[in-house]
């Protein structure tokens, strides 16, 4: 089951892109969908408030989502933030995976998707980080006794 009521952050270098996945948040019933179109925004948005999940483009210039998501990982605060990343060079990732290296993201989709295929994806991945209790916003963590993220 998702839960709707979490703010989503879609970063992507592309207007297009981010409006696009908006489009498809919001008919899955996400009303909270911020958009950033670098990393280096992303990071500070994130700092300043708490997001549900983040989707992000793989092929950014400067700082790429691979980079993104492991600067994300290393922040105490950020680093239990479910990561799905986006691209439409299937090999970006193939070459991530071949490479020996942990996959820093929480799962990735190819694009183009359809909102079905997207939210197919988030199911996974956020029903997996909340069984995992990795995403209990701070405003909610009192009512459980788990401490917040």
């Amino acid at each position: 089951m998702l839960k709707r009521w979490m703010p989503v952050l879609v970063v992507d270098d592309s207007l297009t892109m981010c409006a696009i996945m908006q489009e498809i948040l919001h008919a899955l019933d996400f009303n909270d969908v911020q958009m950033r179109r670098s990393a280096t925004e992303a990071i500070n948005e994130l700092k300043r408030r708490d997001y549900g999940f983040v989707l992000c483009d793989v092929d950014m210039p400067a700082i790429d989502g691979f980079q993104l998501v492991n600067m994300m990982r290393r922040d105490e605060a950020l680093g239990a933030v479910p990561v799905i990343l986006t691209t439409g060079y299937p090999s970006l990732i193939t070459r991530m995976l071949k490479s020996g290296a942990p996959f820093p993201a929480s799962g990735f989709i190819l694009k183009p998707f359809t909102a079905k295929d997207l939210r197919d994806k988030l199911s996974e991945v956020i029903e997996s980080a909340y069984q995992r209790k990795e995403l209990l916003p701070r405003h909610f963590a009192g009512y459980s006794g788990v401490e917040p993220i």
